[in-house]
């Protein structure tokens, strides 16, 4: 069962066996939301940033479990660029993922919890963007973290190489599009 206020499924074998993947790296955690993971995480010794952009959805008005610092996550990913993993629970289902994850860089790694999206199999989650699951790759799996539904995940991510340069390219044609279409 989960916790009031959290969407993530934090069971004491899935904290531990994220705290094992994690070890001694430094972490930074966007979406935090009311900070439930991170006081999981810093109680068992990992040094952890929290941040989110507080909304009505992650009973944060309740109170905090972690002190958390209200910023965007793509903000968070370039102050805290000196972090190790980046982390992501339950991210809002917009570009601030993607953003966080460009801002973070390629060959880094993304813990993220929460609903997958898998285009090649009509699957779409509630998590993140489209383009944020088309622009990273899947590269491991939590054993521990029990899903409520057949879209729910925990797993490591990464930009795929070349990204940066695929979303620079998209965010151009758009601006080409609009650009046109106002007669410029």
């Amino acid at each position: 069962m989960r916790q009031p206020g959290s969407w993530g499924h934090f069971t004491e074998d899935f904290v531990d066996e994220l705290v094992d993947w994690i070890g001694g790296r430094t972490v930074l955690e966007v979406f935090a939301g009311n900070g439930l993971l991170a006081s999981k995480l810093e109680r068992r010794g990992i040094d952890i940033v929290a941040t989110t952009l507080f909304r009505g959805h992650d009973s944060h008005d309740l109170g905090l479990h972690f002190p958390v610092k209200e910023m965007r996550a793509s903000e968070a990913a370039l102050e805290f660029n000196n972090r190790e993993v980046l982390l992501m629970s339950w991210p809002t289902a917009d570009e601030g993922a993607l953003h966080a994850a460009i801002a973070w860089g390629e060959e880094r790694p993304i813990a993220f919890i929460g609903e997958v999206t898998v285009l090649e199999r009509n699957l779409l989650g509630g998590c993140a963007s489209d383009l944020f699951f088309e622009l990273t790759e899947e590269m491991a799996t939590f054993q521990a973290y029990e899903p409520t539904n057949m879209l729910e995940r925990a797993a490591i991510r990464e930009l795929k190489e070349g990204a940066k340069l695929e979303f620079q390219r998209l965010v151009d044609e758009k601006m080409d599009a609009v650009a046109t279409k106002m007669g410029f």
